[in-house]
C-alpha cells in the first residue's frame, strides 16, 4: 500500500511542476470611472478607434498595405487661361476711315447744253411805234463747267456761249435783236439728297462779253438782217445767275437737270441802262477727276 502511493505521488509530480510553473492569470480589476469634476480638469483620454474598423482591416501579413491615391492632374489642354484685359488708355480710338468714292471726288469736270428765253429790259417799246410789244427772244446756249469742293458744298465756274435777245412786234411786222454772249458765271453750289440723287441749289455773280450781235426785220412781207456794229458798244456786263436741279448718278459721273435765271446790267451807245435776262434749262454731265 505505501509503495502504490508512492508510485501514485511520483506519477502526479509532473502535473504538480507544469503547474508551478504557469503564471497565475489576474483577473481584472474594472478601473473606476472618473467624476465628471475629474474629467474637467484632466486631459482627455486617446480615442481608440472603433472595434468595427479594427474587424473590417485585413490582417498584416495577407493584405499589403494601402498605397496613397496619386493625385489626379487636370490636363493642361482643357485648361484655357483668360484673355488679358486692356489697360484702359486715355487715347482717344482711331475714327475708321470711310472708303473714298469716285463721286466725291474734289475736282469734277463736265459739259451742259440747254435753251434760252430771254428778253431785254430798259427798252420802251413805244420807241419803235404805236401797239409795238416787246416779246421774248429763243436761243441756246452751252459750255463747260468745273467744280471744286466736297459733295455737298463746292464752288462751280463756267464757261458759256449763250444769246440774249429782244423782239418788238406789231401784227405780223416785228424787229429783232439778238446777241452772241461769252458767260462766265462763279456760283457757290449746295447738293443735298442720296448718293444716287441729289438736289442742288447755286447762285453767284456772273460776267459777260459781247461777241456780235444781229439785227433782224420783217416789214410789209420784206425780211432783212444785218450784223450790228460793236465797235462803240458796252461789250463788258455783269449780273448775277442762280438756279437749282438735279443730279442722277449715271456711270462715273452724274446727270445734271438745271433750270436757271441770269440778270445782267449794261450800257448802250446811248448811255441808257439795259437789263439783259435769260431763263435756262440745260441738261449736262459732270465726271469726277482724281478718284482711286
Amino acid at each position: 500500500m505505501k509503495n502504490l502511493l508512492s508510485l501514485f505521488a511520483f506519477s502526479l509530480l509532473p502535473f504538480s511542476l507544469l503547474a508551478q510553473s504557469k503564471p497565475v492569470a489576474r483577473k481584472a480589476v474594472p478601473a473606476k470611472r472618473p467624476a465628471a469634476t475629474h474629467v474637467a480638469t484632466t486631459a482627455p483620454a486617446k480615442k481608440q478607434a472603433p472595434a468595427t474598423k479594427l474587424a473590417s482591416t485585413p490582417p498584416a501579413s495577407t493584405a499589403p498595405a494601402p498605397q496613397p491615391q496619386a493625385r489626379q492632374e487636370q490636363p493642361v489642354a482643357a485648361y484655357v487661361a483668360p484673355a488679358p484685359q486692356a489697360a484702359p488708355s486715355s487715347r482717344p480710338a482711331a475714327r475708321p476711315v470711310a472708303p473714298v468714292s469716285t463721286y466725291e471726288s474734289r475736282f469734277r469736270i463736265g459739259f451742259r447744253v440747254g435753251g434760252n428765253s430771254s428778253t431785254i429790259g430798259g427798252i420802251d417799246p413805244e420807241t419803235f411805234g404805236i401797239g409795238v410789244q416787246a416779246n421774248r427772244v429763243m436761243g441756246f446756249h452751252g459750255g463747260v463747267l468745273f467744280n471744286f469742293g466736297g459733295p455737298s458744298f463746292s464752288v462751280q465756274p463756267e464757261i458759256l456761249y449763250t444769246q440774249y435777245g429782244i423782239k418788238m412786234t406789231a401784227g405780223s411786222d416785228y424787229l429783232q435783236l439778238k446777241y452772241s454772249i461769252i458767260e462766265v458765271p462763279v456760283l457757290l453750289k449746295a447738293s443735298f439728297g442720296q448718293p444716287n440723287l441729289r438736289f442742288f441749289i447755286n447762285a453767284g455773280p456772273v460776267a459777260t462779253y459781247t461777241l456780235g450781235g444781229t439785227l433782224s426785220a420783217l416789214e410789209g412781207g420784206q425780211s432783212g438782217s444785218q450784223k450790228i456794229d460793236m465797235t462803240n458798244e458796252g461789250r463788258l456786263s455783269y449780273g448775277a445767275s442762280g438756279g437749282a436741279g438735279v443730279a442722277i448718278q449715271a456711270g462715273p459721273g452724274a446727270v445734271q437737270l438745271e433750270a436757271r435765271y441770269s440778270y445782267l446790267f449794261s450800257t448802250n451807245d446811248n448811255g441808257t441802262n439795259l437789263h439783259p435776262q435769260n431763263a435756262m434749262l440745260s441738261v449736262g454731265y459732270l465726271i469726277p477727276l482724281g478718284g482711286r
